[in-house]
């Protein structure tokens, strides 16, 4: 029994680390610019944030720079000819 108690009081204690770990990255919040146009050669666009509010005393960077990957092209679908159908 005292097996399963130790088992179970390690998995509470690794479920509070994560969880706070998780609440870490929130401490950071920043204002983003809106999203710069898409870079042919690698595929992706960028914007920055500027630090807008640090909280419990985290040590957050001034200016950061985040990407994502462009959007793919979709080609535009053909228009169906309005009519009474095939005559």
């Amino acid at each position: 029994m005292q097996h399963r108690g130790f088992l179970l009081l390690a998995f509470l204690a690794l479920l509070a680390l994560t969880s706070a770990a998780a609440k870490k990255k929130a401490d950071c919040k920043y204002k983003f610019e809106s999203w710069g146009s898409c870079d042919g050669s690698s595929g992706t666009k960028a914007r920055q944030g500027t630090l807008k509010k640090a909280r419990y005393n985290a040590q957050c960077q001034e200016t950061i720079r985040v990407t994502k990957p462009c959007a793919p092209k979709t080609k535009a679908k053909a228009k169906a000819k309005k009519g009474k159908g095939k005559d």
